[in-house]
């Protein structure tokens, strides 16, 4: 199943990602990670520009406003933004010098949150992503953040319901959260630990449930595993 999809302005692109859907996005270049029409909480939303097309943006005003949308987007949808920059930002016949453009790169991740990947060429560029998709296909809350920066995955995903309506994964996250204690966090981690199904959760003993991990130093722990427990078996 394709989870990604590209603009119909890449041409290049899509012509070397056949397995990848097309059409005109309201925001971004590449869209990773899908629910429906969407791009799903966790999902990446890539602006890729050449060292040329950062300038460009940057000297007509675009880049400003671009900026402003995929934020805008990436804020009410929980998908994560990311700018892919091609080429060499030290251009011989560039009018910005490579200071000035990282200047603006270093302004992208440090005060606007956005990931900012760099990258030698188109061919550069399809591999990163297909990395990326790799990951999204394998774990849907991979790249949800667990400090709390962002909305938590209930948050988000009501903006998407009919989107989400028919995915297994986003209705168990959401079924878990009703428990007091069970954040999106908590959620999403029962969701990876136990096969992605309801069923793999009900089966679980309390232990393991308190056992699973958040991250290398939490765990769900013995409290909220109990409520949850009694809760489900109830």
């Amino acid at each position: 199943m394709d989870n990604w999809c590209i603009d119909t302005r890449e041409r290049g692109f899509i012509s070397r990602v056949p397995d990848a859907s097309t059409r005109t996005l309201p925001v971004g270049d590449i869209w990773i990670g899908l629910s429906g029409e969407d791009v799903r909480p966790g999902g990446i939303v890539i602006e890729r520009k050449t060292a040329a097309d950062l300038e460009g943006s940057v000297l007509d005003g675009r880049y400003r406003e671009q900026r402003t949308r995929l934020l805008g987007y990436c804020k009410q949808t929980g998908a994560r933004p990311m700018y892919i920059i091609e080429g060499d930002l030290n251009r011989a016949n560039g009018r910005f010098t490579e200071s000035t453009l990282r200047k603006f790169l270093n302004r992208l991740q440090l005060r606007y949150g956005v990931a900012v990947v760099e990258s030698l060429s188109l061919e550069h560029t399809i591999q990163l992503c297909t990395i990326l998709k790799e990951q999204i296909d394998t774990d849907v809350f991979v790249f949800m953040p667990e400090d709390g920066s962002q909305k938590e995955y209930a948050q988000v995903a009501h903006v998407q319901k009919a989107a989400n309506r028919d995915d297994p994964k986003m209705f168990v996250a959401l079924a878990l959260q009703i428990c007091p204690g069970v954040s999106g966090s908590v959620a999403m981690a029962l969701v990876n630990a136990f096969g992605g199904t309801l069923k793999g959760i009900l089966e679980a003993s309390e232990q393991a449930i308190a056992d699973t991990k958040l991250n290398e130093k939490r765990r769900v722990g013995p409290a909220v595993a109990k409520r949850l427990y009694a809760l489900l078996h109830a």
